[in-house]
């Protein structure tokens, strides 16, 4: 093989290596992707893991933890201090108004106790989508917790909407809408790292 031929394959393999490595560093959920880490207010935060999820009987979105490390147990997620986010993907259109209320139903399901301290914070969650009809197939949803202030804030596409909900224990009580006890297991075990089946 000539120097110019052997340069170019080397340079072919670089570019396999380069793009296997790539999509080793991402998850994909019925061709939804979720990045390996996330920086969140400035800190590098590791992906938990994801799942697709039955939030509104039917299959509606893709969802992913990050945090600052990972943990396996419901307990394990919630405590973990820092940083943290949750972020999804819509797997088809839903109006607002159902998005919010289907949330809504499984914080009463699954996190009673936090649901009474945040009355307040929980009306805010009923408005927080208020100012668009629907989301849309491919909408990209982040709920951001912030542990100096204590704040969540919810973005669609990277645009903040709703107001900043302030509270210690309402992003904790957000994370069990996806891993509290009454969720589908498999929803559940994929976002505590179970492997993706």
């Amino acid at each position: 093989m000539n120097p110019i031929h052997f340069r170019s394959f080397l340079v072919c393999i670089g570019l396999a290596t380069l793009s296997a490595i790539a999509g080793a560093n991402e998850v994909d959920i019925e061709g939804y992707k979720f990045q390996d880490t996330a920086t969140v207010l400035g800190q590098t935060l590791q992906l938990n893991g994801a799942a697709t999820s039955s939030i509104l009987s039917a299959r509606s979105t893709a969802v992913g933890f990050y945090l600052p490390k990972k943990q396996t147990t419901m307990e394990g997620a919630v405590a973990e201090k820092g940083v943290k986010r949750i972020q999804f993907y819509m797997m088809r259109d839903v109006s607002a108004r159902d998005l919010s209320n289907a949330m809504l139903d499984r914080i009463r399901q699954n996190a009673k106790e936090e649901f009474e301290k945040n009355i307040i914070q929980t009306a805010q969650l009923g408005v927080v989508f208020g100012t668009r009809p629907k989301l849309l197939k491919g909408d990209l949803v982040t709920l951001d917790y912030n542990p100096a202030k204590f704040t969540t804030e919810f973005a669609v596409n990277g645009q903040k909407v709703g107001d900043t909900i302030e509270g210690e224990t309402f992003f904790p009580m957000m994370m069990k809408v996806w891993i509290g006890p009454k969720v589908r297991g498999s929803t559940r075990d994929g976002l505590l790292g179970a492997p993706v089946k």
